[in-house]
This record gives structure tokens, sequence and C-alpha cells, in this order.
């Protein structure tokens, strides 16, 4: 969803904005925009910015339309053309001695706001169906105006259009995010998996790593939107909170699993696995909880201190999320899951290194013992 700047709670701007918002719907103020290049400007042949207007008008996913055509009919079109010229150039009270009444002379000279100077290309401001323009209702009927404005576009004869507006901003920027995350994913992922390899020398190990840190960041996104989404009742999470979440929560996942591995595999090397286990934790395990908990916390403050200035409401949810999963990750995936994941693979943590395998010298004696009974 967009994320519109909003007034302070309490000053005059908030209580108009109120007042708008209970009187009238938000897409009055937020059009969403269509636009036709045609082959002859409108006052010469306006029969095609005519049809434009009359299938656009008739669109389901439109509300209400506004274009050239509403005070001002084709025919009135060509003649005060004829009369005046251009809309863009006519001063804006008729001259001593016209006599095209105001009214007329007016809406001719408003016609500068939906058809361009040389007459070609002509605008209309639509207002959706769905009420409030950053909603995801608004953003899921884009690609249907699309198609249907491409479908009039045809029927009107036009040689260009488009549809432009915050709705099929936003919708095209989150469709650009969306496709950045499968990129993005896969690489990070891949290069991630292979210096964990070369660290742990092993390729057991980063298999069950990374899908810790993806546990902990899909946990994290579905807390996410449990809490600001559900709870909140809001229309939906800003959409670059996916990827912010995934790059942050990556980069600090695969640090702390360095550190707990990094420090199992040494103590792995002088005593058996779930002792080390242990160990490792009793060391490392205060340094990633502080570490946690001092990184969350300053993401937490951070997330207050924008929540309280206007439009901070995407930067509150992004930074709020970030703090939540470095908690999920520091206190439940790296000192409870990644351990106990360890514990239960034994020495296949280290395949296909012979880390972990009794050596020849520690099972002679069991041996000889066994000899002896």
């Amino acid at each position: 969803m967009s994320d519109a700047p909003a007034a302070p709670g309490g000053s005059d701007s908030a209580a108009g904005n109120a007042l708008l918002a209970a009187h009238f719907p938000a897409a009055a103020s937020n059009p969403t925009t269509v636009v036709f290049r045609f082959r002859e400007p409108a006052w010469d042949d306006p029969a095609p910015v005519a049809t434009a207007q009359r299938r656009l008008a008739a669109l389901p996913q439109f509300a209400s339309l506004a274009g050239p055509f509403g005070t001002l009919t084709p025919g009135q079109l060509t003649t005060l053309h004829a009369a005046i010229g251009g809309p863009a150039a006519m001063p804006a009270v008729p001259p001593p001695g016209n006599h095209i009444p105001p009214a007329a002379w007016a809406a001719y000279g408003a016609e500068t706001q939906f058809i361009s100077p040389d007459g070609r290309t002509v605008l209309f401001d639509a207002r959706l169906v769905a009420s409030d323009p950053s909603s995801n209702a608004a953003l899921g009927q884009v690609p249907a105006i699309r198609a249907a404005v491409a479908a009039v576009a045809r029927a009107a004869g036009s040689s260009a259009y488009g549809v432009a507006g915050e709705v099929p901003a936003a919708y095209d920027v989150g469709q650009v995010s969306d496709a950045d995350l499968l990129r993005v994913f896969p690489v990070a992922i891949i290069v991630i998996g292979l210096l964990l390899a070369l660290v742990m020398r092993s390729l057991i190990a980063p298999l069950y790593l990374i899908a810790s840190v993806v546990i902990s960041y899909l946990a994290a996104w579905g807390l996410s939107v449990l809490l600001f989404q559900d709870a909140a009742s809001a229309g939906g999470l800003y959409y670059g909170i996916p990827f912010l979440m995934f790059v942050f929560l990556l980069a600090l996942g695969e640090d702390y699993n360095i550190l707990v591995m990094t420090r199992i595999r040494e103590e792995a090397s002088r005593t058996p696995l779930r002792q080390a286990v242990t160990r490792a934790l009793e060391r490392t395990g205060p340094t990633i909880s502080s570490a946690g908990l001092i990184l969350a916390g300053t993401f937490g403050v951070f997330a207050l201190a924008v929540g309280r200035q206007p439009g901070g409401g995407a930067s509150t949810g992004i930074l709020a999320s970030i703090a939540i999963g470095i908690l999920m990750d520091a206190f439940l995936v790296r000192t409870l899951l990644v351990p106990a994941t360890v514990a239960l693979l034994g020495r296949w943590n280290w395949w296909p290194s012979h880390h972990g395998t009794p050596s020849r010298a520690a099972s002679e004696p069991e041996s000889a013992s066994a000899r002896c009974r």
C-alpha cells in the first residue's frame, strides 16, 4: 500500500482532513488520470475524443469521470475554436464586442486542463470505485483498468495512451519491488551459502543455517502482518518491508550463525559434540543476546520517534518489523533452533570433512579395554 503524509494529531489540518474524509471520498482529491494521444486535434475531429470519454465513463472500475466534454459538446468545442483559437492563448475574460456568452467563454478556457495546446493529447480524470486510492482494493484494479483503457484506445483510434496517478504508480513500484525480491533472494542465499561452506568447511551446515534465517524471516514477517496490518486494521504493509527485512535479517542472522558455529566447531575438536554445544552457548549466548537487545532496542526507539512525525507510517512499520525479527533471531533461532539442530545431526554437521569423527588414538584405549574384558 502507499503511505500518504498524515497531519499532526490535534492540528487544524488534521481536523480539516477528518471533515473531508467524512463528506468526500478520498479518490475525489486524488484521481487516476487517463491520457490519450490522437492523430488529429480534438477541435478538428472531436468524435474520437467523445467516443473515448463515453466508453471510459461506462467502465465499471470508474465511479465518475471528468473530461473535455462536460459543459461543452463536441460541436461547441469546434465552433469556439474556430471563433477564438486555442484555449491556452485566449484571455481570461471576453474582449469588448465579443458575442460569445461568458459561461461558454469560461468553459472553453477550462479545456486547457484536459486538452494540450496542440489539441492532440487529451486527458481524463477518473474517480475509482475503490474510495481509498491507497487501499489494496484500488491497487488490485490497476491491471483491469489498464486493459480496459487499452480497449478504449483501440476503439477511439488513439495512437498512444497511458494511465497515471498515485494508484498506478504505487502498483508499479510494488511490482518492481516484488520482482527485485525474486532476483535478490536466490543470489543472496547462494553467495551466503558459499561463504558459510568455506568458513564451516562443510556442505551440510550451510543448508540448515540458511534455512534458519529463512524461518526467522518468515516468522517475523508473519508477526508484523498480525500486529501492523490485522490488529491495527490497516489496509496493508508498506511494500518495502519484505525486502528490507530480508536484507537486515540475512546479514545479522548469518553473522550470529558464524559466531555460534565457529565456537561449536572449536569446542567439538576437544570435547563431545553435545558438551561442545553447551560450552559454545555459554560463551556466545550472552554476546548474541545483548547484541540483539541493543540493536532491537535501537530500531524500536527509532520506530517510536519516526512514528510521531507526519508521514512516518511506512518507516515505523519497517523499523518495528526489523526489531521484531532481530529479537526472534537472537533469542529463539540462534540460541535454540540452531544448537538443537547441531546436536541432532552430530558429526554430519561437518560433512564431508572428518571433523567430529573419533580419532584412532582416542579409540585405541577403548578397544584395548574391550580386549581385556
